[in-house]
């Protein structure tokens, strides 16, 4: 690739990645040349209708009313438009543009957009769906798939449903850890009861239950008992105090989630 084709050799492209809630202005002064970048490469050029297109997207698609002939031409003005908008518009507009992409391009898009979000150490990546995940230890993010797979059992469809709520929270720019936070265990509670038989009872419910029966260590039930008080204490139902809980908090919950959840269908 020509874009950082020697700097990126010194990128982590999974940890350190902990900006998520703003979007640099070099980064996106680099996302604008990857985009002409592949765009001035196309088998039938890219002629000044092509870029009036470009520019007329980018300007809409961000809010603002396009120019009949910028001043210092369609690039400068593209530049100009990308530098005003807040960092969460930045980020739609990766997700539009890509949109525009010839589909011969669409996979060497998806890679430069990485580099840059990889180079300054953005905690989001493009995926093959057109959409931006939030980054993730691979450990993490083979979790996430196979809490997927097994959640996509019918006697599981609750479960799913609350999971995929929780995952678009998490994913969501900015995050929103509450909602993050309370349906992944939202997805766990539904999940322990289908496995303890309580379809009317709580996560509790079936604590208590394993507790007497010894089903489990005891290490094992009181840190799952240490997970339900955290949910009760900070963002289960009813809650109208402030959520408090810091981002790497809301990792901390998700992963346990997932962990238990795991647990729980493989039981």
């Amino acid at each position: 690739m020509a874009i950082r084709s020697f700097s990126s050799q010194f990128d982590d492209t999974t940890s350190n990645r902990s900006i998520d809630n703003d979007a640099p202005l070099p980064l996106r002064q680099e996302y604008i040349d990857a985009v002409y970048l592949l765009l001035e490469r196309q088998p039938n050029g890219f002629n000044k209708t092509d870029e009036r297109r470009l520019y007329n997207v980018v300007s809409q698609s961000l809010g603002i009313q396009p120019s009949g002939e910028p001043y210092s031409g369609f690039r400068y003005a593209i530049s100009r438009d990308v530098n005003k908008v807040s960092w969460e518009r930045f980020y739609d507009l990766i997700i539009r543009v890509g949109a525009e992409i010839p589909a011969i391009f669409r996979t060497e898009y998806g890679m430069l957009v990485n580099q840059l979000l990889a180079s300054y150490r953005i905690a989001w990546e493009l995926r093959d769906d057109g959409r931006l995940h939030r980054v993730l230890p691979g450990a993490i993010g083979d979790q996430i798939e196979a809490a997927f797979r097994e959640l996509s059992q019918p006697r599981f469809a609750a479960a799913l449903i609350s999971f995929q709520e929780g995952m678009a929270a998490y994913n969501d720019r900015p995050q929103r850890g509450r909602d993050a936070c309370k349906n992944i265990f939202d997805a766990l509670e539904a999940v322990a009861k289908e496995i303890g038989q309580k379809p009317r009872g709580t996560f509790g419910d079936v604590l208590s239950d394993i507790r007497k029966s010894q089903f489990l260590s005891s290490e094992t039930i009181a840190s799952l008992q240490k997970l339900y008080d955290l949910a009760n204490n900070n963002f289960r139902h009813g809650m109208t105090s402030s959520f408090v809980l810091k981002p790497a908090e809301v990792d901390y919950v998700a992963v346990s989630c997932l962990a238990a959840i795991l647990m729980f269908v493989r039981l």
